[in-house]
C-alpha cells in the first residue's frame, strides 16, 4: 500500500454491512501465510454482546471498556481526540505485549462509522475485536497472527453523527454528517431550517400535497407510496406533488429544510485530492479542518507501522480500493492483495 495515501488518511476498502466480519478476518490473514480457519465461532467470549441490535454512543463506549477489562493482556483503550461536540474518539489497540510493542509490528487499521448514519459499521468493528480476543490461544492461525501483528480499531470515527442518528428524528439517509454548524443556504445563519418531525412519530418521512396538476398518485397496492400518473389511467383519483422531507419553512425564505444540522462530509476532508466546497460539497474549509479527520490523520502519522487499512461503510454492496487518482501507482503486491479480497467478496456479497 502507498504509505502517502495511508498518511493522508485514505482508506483502501469500503464494504456494505452484508460483508460484516467475513472480510475482516480474511483481510487480516493477508499478514499471515496460512489461511484463517473459520472455527473460532465455537469459543465463548468473556464479554457477552448481543449482535442482533445496534448500540448508541454510550453503549458502544461501554462495550469497548468491557472488552478491555476482560482482555487486559490483549487490549488497551485510548482516545485519539474529540469530536466537534466533545465526544471521545475511542481507539482499541490489540497487541500481545509479551511478543513486543505494537509500534514494532506490522499493524492493521480498521475503522467504521465515518458517516453518522452508517451505524452497522461500528458493530462490525466491535465484532472483529470480540471475535479475535475470544479466539486467541484457541485458533492457531489467529493466535499466530495476533502474536506477530497489531491492530488499531476505531468503531466510531463520527460519534456525533451516530449520536444524532439515535437521538433525533431522521430519514434513512440523514445524520450522515457531523454536527459542526454550517451555513448551507448562504444566508449568514447556521442550521436554522432543519427538517421537522411534524407528526411526532420519531421519523422524518416524505410529504405530499394535493395538486390537480400533480404528476403522482397513490399506488393501488400501497397508498403510502406515490407512483407516476399513467396518462391512460381511468377513473377518479387524487393527484399529488412531492414536497420531499417532512418539515416547514423555519426561516421564511420560501424553502423547506435547506439548512439542517451540520452538512459537512468527514470523508471528504482528507488531504489527498481535497477539493474546495464549490467543487466537492461538504469538504470543509481546508484539509483536516475537522477535528475528527485531524485526529485520524494524527494517529496514522504517529504509527508508521500501519501496513493495511479497512474502513467500513454501508450500502452499495461493493468493495472500493484506494483512491483512483491518476497519479497513484500501486505496487504489484498490493494489487494481489486487493484481488484476493475481491475474490472473497464475490463469495460473501450475493450481488457484488
Amino acid at each position: 500500500m502507498n504509505r502517502n495515501q495511508l498518511r493522508s488518511g485514505w482508506y483502501f476498502a469500503r464494504l456494505s454491512p452484508k460483508t460484516l466480519a467475513g472480510i475482516v478476518l480474511p483481510c487480516a490473514a493477508l499478514f499471515s501465510r496460512p489461511a484463517i480457519a473459520q472455527d473460532g465461532y465455537q469459543y465463548p467470549s468473556k464479554v457477552s454482546v448481543t449482535w442482533n441490535r445496534f448500540y448508541n454512543y454510550e453503549e458502544v463506549t461501554q462495550i469497548c471498556r468491557d472488552l478491555v477489562t476482560a482482555y487486559p493482556d490483549l487490549l488497551t483503550l485510548q482516545s485519539m481526540g474529540k469530536s466537534v461536540q466533545g465526544r471521545e474518539m475511542w481507539v482499541i489497540t490489540l497487541n500481545v505485549a509479551r511478543t513486543g510493542k505494537d509500534v514494532d509490528k506490522p499493524a492493521m487499521w480498521i475503522d467504521g462509522n465515518v458517516h453518522g448514519n452508517e451505524v452497522q459499521a461500528a458493530e462490525t468493528v466491535l465484532y472483529s475485536i470480540w471475535y479475535l480476543t475470544k479466539s486467541y490461544g484457541k485458533v492457531p492461525q489467529l493466535t499466530e497472527l495476533m502474536d506477530r501483528c497489531a491492530f488499531y480499531f476505531v468503531p466510531m470515527v463520527n460519534p456525533d453523527g451516530r449520536a444524532y442518528w439515535f437521538d433525533k428524528p431522521n430519514t434513512n439517509s440523514s445524520s450522515r454528517t457531523g454536527l459542526k454548524p454550517v451555513d448551507d443556504d448562504g444566508d449568514g445563519l447556521f442550521d436554522e431550517d432543519p427538517p421537522n418531525d411534524i407528526d411526532g412519530d420519531g421519523q422524518l418521512l416524505q410529504m405530499r400535497k394535493e395538486d390537480p396538476n400533480g404528476r403522482f398518485r397513490e399506488s393501488p397496492d400501497d397508498p403510502r407510496i406515490l407512483v407516476p400518473v399513467d396518462p391512460d389511467a381511468k377513473g377518479e383519483f387524487k393527484r399529488y406533488t412531492r414536497v420531499f422531507s417532512e418539515g416547514i419553512d423555519d426561516d421564511g425564505d420560501g424553502q423547506v429544510n435547506e439548512d439542517g444540522p451540520g452538512s459537512y462530509d468527514p470523508n471528504r476532508n482528507w488531504p489527498a485530492d481535497w477539493q474546495p466546497e464549490y467543487i466537492q460539497g461538504g469538504a470543509g474549509d481546508f484539509p483536516l479542518s475537522l477535528p475528527e479527520s485531524r485526529a485520524v490523520a494524527g494517529f496514522v502519522f504517529a504509527h508508521p507501522n500501519i501496513a493495511a487499512a479497512q474502513s467500513y461503510h454501508n450500502a452499495a454492496g461493493m468493495m472500493l480500493r484506494g483512491p483512483g487518482a491518476e497519479y497513484v501507482q500501486y505496487p504489484g503486491q498490493d494489487l494481489q492483495v486487493y484481488d484476493r479480497i475481491g475474490q472473497r467478496g464475490e463469495k460473501i456479497i450475493p450481488f457484488y
